[in-house]
Parts: C-alpha cells; sequence; structure tokens
C-alpha cells in the first residue's frame, strides 16, 4: 500500500498527538467519537477514518505547497539527460514561472 498525502496541518496535528499522548488507537477512537476542538487538531476534522488509519499504520508523506514544487523542479533541473544549454534554459524559463508565481528564486547552475 502507498503512503498517504496529507497537508502539513494535518501531518503536524498527528504529529502533536504522537508527541503529547503516544496513544495511535486513542487518536483513532477520538477521531471516530467526537469532533476536534482543540485548534492544532482541527485539520483533522473531516479527514476519512480510512485515511487517517493508513496515515498512521502505513505512513504520510506530506502535500508539497505550488511554491515548493515548483522550487524542487527548478532545482533539479530537466529529468532527462540534457546539454548544459538546454537544461540552462529550462531553469531560465522555470525561473521566469517562479516569479510570475511571485516566487523568488537565485540562479542555480549543476
Amino acid at each position: 500500500m502507498d503512503k498517504v498525502i496529507l497537508t502539513k496541518a494535518q501531518a503536524k496535528a498527528i504529529e502533536l498527538w504522537k508527541e503529547e499522548r503516544s496513544d495511535i488507537e486513542g487518536l483513532v477512537r477520538k477521531h471516530v467519537t467526537e469532533v476536534w476542538v482543540w485548534e492544532e487538531m482541527k485539520p483533522l476534522n473531516g479527514m476519512p477514518l480510512d485515511k487517517l488509519i493508513r496515515a498512521l499504520y502505513i505512513g504520510y508523506e506530506v502535500e508539497q505547497t505550488m511554491e515548493e514544487k515548483l522550487l524542487e523542479l527548478y532545482r533539479e533541473g530537466l529529468p532527462c539527460p540534457t546539454t548544459p544549454s538546454e537544461d540552462s534554459a529550462f531553469r531560465e524559463g522555470m525561473k521566469k514561472a517562479c516569479e510570475i508565481a511571485g516566487i523568488k528564486v537565485k540562479w542555480a547552475r549543476n
């Protein structure tokens, strides 16, 4: 089974529960029987039970924001072998896309 994708807020809520209580079964039980009112736990409200259980027992990854996705792609460059000029053109295009989205980047070279 694949890991579940969670928002940063959902992942933070789960980690907070684990740090404070370290009782995974209690987290599941509370999720089933109550609405989360504690501010830090509210991101779990509305999460399907199976998604929570899979996150707890199989694992999860934190969903990247659009900014993080663009910056990662910018830093990695083209995924296939390219010439230096192709990679440079790709990175320049990604830099422009980031700037349009309001994301400041520094020019990166391999």
